[in-house]
């Protein structure tokens, strides 16, 4: 089969590209608090950690004001499991891994609670199974006849609740399962998203608000602190709101009670203590070295934060032995260390065992005997500091008290909430913090966007565009149309590495075409 040529693979998404046009959604949207976000990084961490505590704080006031609704889904959580059905929680990328968290943090307070009969009464799924935990799988969130096959696949029935979670509100996979869901339940599925409804222009997502047959809840957040980067917010703000409904019976509080103890827990927490480790973490990587985030714990959210990191800042995803023929260390990697094998720990991952896709076309690269080789045991540690030589430790240790990171001498803690979700929430803030102003200073993004977000799905070309757009403005250039910053876009990614910012790369593309045009020389941007 031959390859699509750059010009082709363009016009092929500007066929559908007024459906993936969402620049008008505040989340994608540039924060005023956080222009300089990447200057703040490397000039002032500490004031860098303050602002993005700030936004963090803001962002979750859209739960004040939707806690009537909040209670409504705690109730109808409740309804369902009185009449014997189950709760499925259905996201993709960052939202699909809130699913899989919720579902494993369910799991992991039942069993403490020495009540595991209620284990199986949860379960969450991600866009692409288990493997995109660890590698999102190109286009798949296009589609959403994968997200009703996924739903079908785990025997959803009429007596079940499916708990549908999307930042934007417009993602194709998540609106097949939503659309599926409302066939076949008798329950109204739940739609949460980040966005103003009126916002929300594409067919497909006013199709399924308009849905009598679903019940919609949108938490406004507002723009993110890295534009458009909803696994930080966003997705904190939903998986606050959903798992306060999932827990609230069994804490035995209120949903509106549960946020509200998170966010005094939030703002009473100092995250300044971060700065030292965010210095220390982006070091490692500036002198070519390679690190490991150890956990017993806290895996599933050391794991996320982690795994996030490839695909934001186009860093080499983790390495899996068994499907890469060429062999590279990622800048990280998870160890659980009290785990001997791969099969240990992704149990302790996710505290069952794993679901991957077995479908024709996609078991040999996604399918159950690939995951294996994404081994998050203690070996992971030992191969890594025999190929990678001088290898850093970023612990994440846990006392009856306290949470504690800690990184070749730079220490930081935080008292540990009662609630297994609060506790979770606090430590993912503190390694969204972590790990965004390590690649603010490792120069991964400018001011607060992504230089080297990866177009892997059609949102992904779209952001892509505009952020060359932005680029371009903010530079004083003169900005193509839409259609030719695409076949720019395009044209760049031609000869884009795994680690290359196409954002930039487009950017410097349409800077010297409009030299030449011009015989002129424009104003440059600093990158």
């Amino acid at each position: 089969m031959t390859t699509p040529s750059a010009r082709e693979k363009a016009e092929s998404f500007l066929v559908h590209a007024s459906q993936f046009q969402l620049g008008e959604l505040p989340t994608e949207a540039r924060h005023p608090k956080t222009k300089d976000l990447s200057g703040l990084a490397i000039n002032d961490v500490t004031g860098a950690v303050g602002v993005f505590h700030e936004v963090e704080l803001e962002a979750l006031q859209c739960l004040e004001t939707e806690a009537a609704a909040i209670e409504e889904l705690a109730a109808e959580i409740r309804s369902t499991f009185a009449g014997g059905g189950r709760i499925i929680f259905c996201g993709c990328g960052a939202t699909g891994r809130l699913s899989l968290s919720l579902e494993t943090l369910w799991r992991e307070r039942v069993n403490e609670m020495k009540r595991p009969e209620l284990a199986d009464h949860v379960a969450g799924f991600i866009a692409g199974g288990d493997y995109a935990m660890v590698r999102s799988i190109e286009n798949f969130e296009d589609h959403p006849e994968y997200g009703a096959r996924q739903l079908r696949d785990l025997a959803f029935s009429a007596k079940d609740l499916l708990i549908s979670v999307t930042e934007g509100g417009e993602t194709p996979f998540v609106i097949g399962a939503t659309e599926e869901g409302a066939q076949i339940s008798t329950r109204k599925p739940w739609y949460l998203y980040c966005n103003p409804p009126g916002s929300l222009k594409v067919e497909r997502s006013r199709r399924v608000l308009a849905n009598p047959r679903v019940r919609s809840l949108s938490l406004k957040t507002g723009p993110m602190a890295i534009a458009g980067s909803t696994r930080l917010q966003a997705s904190t703000a939903l998986m606050l709101a959903a798992g306060a409904a999932l827990f609230a019976e069994l804490e035995a509080k209120s949903a509106t009670d549960l946020v509200r103890e998170y966010r005094a827990t939030l703002a009473a927490t100092d995250f300044t203590g971060l700065a030292p480790l965010v210095v220390s973490e982006s070091k490692i990587y500036a002198d070519g070295r390679h690190c490991v985030h150890r956990a017993r714990h806290h895996a599933i959210t050391v794991l996320t934060d982690t795994t996030e990191r490839s695909p934001t800042f186009s860093i080499l995803p983790f390495e899996n032995p068994l499907i890469d023929s060429v062999q590279h260390l990622a800048w990280t990697y998870l160890s659980i260390t009290d785990t001997a094998t791969a099969q240990q720990a992704w149990e302790r991952i996710l505290h069952r065992r794993p679901r991957a896709l077995d479908w024709h076309g996609f078991t040999e690269k996604y399918g159950p005997h690939v995951l294996p080789g994404f081994d998050f045991s203690r070996q992971s540690e030992l191969r890594r500091e025999q190929e990678g030589g001088d290898l850093a430790r970023f612990d994440i240790e846990r006392s009856m008290a306290q949470v504690t990171l800690s990184i070749e001498g730079s220490t930081w803690s935080f008292t540990r909430p009662a609630w297994i979700v609060a506790e979770h929430l606090v430590l993912k803030c503190a390694l969204n913090i972590t790990s965004t102003l390590v690649m603010g200073r490792l120069g991964r993004f400018k001011g607060n966007l992504m230089l080297y977000v990866k177009a892997s799905n059609n949102k992904l070309v779209d952001r892509a565009i505009r952020f060359t757009r932005q680029l371009l403005e903010d530079a004083r250039i003169p900005v193509p149309s839409y259609e030719e910053l695409c076949h720019a876009l395009f044209e760049a990614a031609e000869g884009v590495g795994p680690e290359d910012p196409v954002v930039l790369r487009t950017f410097e593309l349409v800077k010297e075409k409009s030299r030449c045009s011009t015989g002129k020389s424009p104003s440059t941007a600093s990158s």
